[in-house]
């Protein structure tokens, strides 16, 4: 790669048609059944090659998610669930491929034997309104490690004989209080197990008569496992320490079984998708804790929750998510307060992982004053300075979602990640593994990238920059346009290029058909 300061006068001719053709989608009529009998929604797939990525529908999937923590606006705001339409608008305002959801034991069983699905249907029915894919965020026994009051139903969290605990520790939390259930007791893995199945037929039954579009496309096994483990430590880093006459390895091995007695429940259901674990980094050997979940069966792929703001730590979690065999590497969650979130998720990109940001937005409420910094928005919905970044790069990634996600990942180059924050000019010269030489300049902090994917590429940048191409015999077509998350290329117009040379619009993704 050579990089360079400064800018070159490349001028481009574009021609813009006035019809466009678009081929339809079919979607399946609401209230007909889409489906019968079990489904594939989505899964992990390995290319020949060893590239792996996600499919939902049969389709590549590009894991571009962020959080909305809607167990904080209900509890801690009191907002109904009709009320939560804004807050899944405003996080489509993100272009985000799938946003992340919470749905916690008590919103599925609130006493015991008695089910309820009108927060599945709630979230599934936003979810498609905004054309996001939904993945929920099973919080049953753990959430970030501890049981959380109201999250867990009150016979489960009362009744310690049935369901013991980690020792006798608990704290006041923002629901409510917090103890720490014991992994993988019998009683336990029955009742949730129980539960969590009952929220597959729901989310079965809604998908098969509203489209049969997939529009779960997977599940997180509860969320940060590993930190009651953790918290185990006198030398932890986390607010609690526990008291347990069991060793962390004991009660860790346990948590291994428990979650994928859950994962496979989810394999097992009607609505067969995805399963993953989020990891922190509290313990230094969260890789090897990964790799115990990977050894599973039920849990497809296991990611990180870095919190960090620079891309050689995105690229060390990366790596070491990678190293795991079969893994799907990916930043599960990463704060939303820094403004070079897009660099970084272009950075994941590249390596073929995928990026979440927590949060979209967070509950005002006093007792998450410090949390409030980890939104893309203010609490009020207003922009803060990372917004328009996000915004921007999250649009040209949209667009492009069908070859980030399945394009080998030597042939997905990014731009302008020289440093740690994209440089105001900069020049780069990068060249695909199928031997593609693309020349880049920009002189306004323009973020791009270009993706070799068989016999066509992607293109794009965030400012109105220069790409100029060699290796290629002959230009066959250039359109603007997006991808659908179906993996269907919609064009917007047809380009002209001169000289192998094209003056980027901002925003626009292109798409260019080529013979080498």
């Amino acid at each position: 790669m050579a990089s360079s300061c400064g800018q070159s006068e490349i001028s481009s001719e574009v021609v813009e048609e006035d019809t466009i053709s678009v081929e339809k989608e079919s979607i399946v009529a609401d209230g007909v059944a889409a489906y019968e009998g079990k489904v594939i929604a989505s899964k992990m797939e390995t290319k020949e090659n060893g590239r792996r990525y996600l499919t939902v529908d049969g389709k590549p999937f590009l894991m571009m998610g962020s959080q909305l923590r809607t167990d904080f606006f209900i509890n801690l705001d009191y907002l109904e669930l009709r009320e939560l339409d804004r807050y899944f608008k405003l996080a489509a305002t993100l272009s985000l491929t799938c946003v992340q959801v919470p749905v916690c034991w008590a919103d599925i069983e609130p006493t015991k034997d008695n089910y309820q699905s009108e927060y599945v249907d709630m979230f599934m029915k936003l979810s498609r309104k905004y054309d996001m894919k939904l993945e929920i965020l099973w919080f049953g026994s753990y959430m970030c490690g501890y049981s959380v009051e109201n999250y867990v139903p009150k016979y489960v969290f009362e009744d310690k004989e049935t369901y013991p605990r980690v020792g006798a520790t608990e704290v006041d939390g923002w629901i409510g209080k917090q103890g720490f259930l014991y992994p993988n007791t019998p009683a336990l893995v029955d009742r949730e197990s129980k539960a969590l199945a009952k929220m597959m037929e729901y989310v079965y039954e809604y998908d098969r008569f509203h489209g049969g579009t997939k529009i779960v496309a997977g599940i997180q096994v509860e969320n940060e496992p590993d930190m009651l483990t953790t918290s185990l430590h006198p030398d932890t880093q986390n607010d609690f320490t526990i008291e347990a006459t069991d060793s962390a390895e004991t009660i860790w091995a346990e948590m291994v079984k428990h979650l994928d007695a859950l994962g496979k429940v989810v394999k097992n259901s009607n609505y067969s998708c995805y399963t993953r674990v989020n990891m922190t980094r509290w313990s230094s050997d969260w890789p090897a804790l990964s790799q115990d979940l990977c050894e599973t069966e039920g849990i497809d792929f296991v990611g990180v929750d870095p919190y960090a703001s620079r891309i050689s730590a995105i690229r060390e979690c990366l790596n070491q998510l990678s190293y795991i065999d079969g893994n799907y590497p990916h930043i599960a969650e990463n704060g939303g307060e820094y403004v070079n979130n897009p660099s970084m998720e272009l950075f994941s990109f590249t390596m073929g992982a995928g990026y979440e940001i927590f949060e979209v937005i967070t509950t005002p409420n006093e007792k998450l004053k410090d949390w409030a910094l980890r939104g893309v928005y203010e609490v009020d919905f207003t922009k803060r300075p990372q917004t328009e970044p996000v915004i921007r790069a999250n649009k040209i990634f949209r667009k492009a979602c069908y070859d980030f996600a399945i394009a080998d990942v030597g042939n997905i180059l990014g731009f302008n990640l020289i440093s740690n924050d994209v440089m105001e000019i900069c020049k780069e010269e990068k060249e695909t593994n199928n031997g593609i030489k693309v020349s880049f300049e920009t002189a306004q902090s323009g973020l791009a990238y270009f993706i070799e994917n068989d016999n066509h590429a992607t293109f794009a940048s965030t400012a109105d920059d220069k790409m100029t191409f060699s290796g290629i015999s002959k230009i066959n077509k250039v359109e603007k346009g997006y991808y659908s998350l179906t993996g269907l290329w919609h064009s917007e117009g047809k380009v002209t290029i001169n000289n192998n040379q094209i003056d980027l619009e901002k925003g626009v993704t292109y798409r260019m058909e080529f013979t080498k």
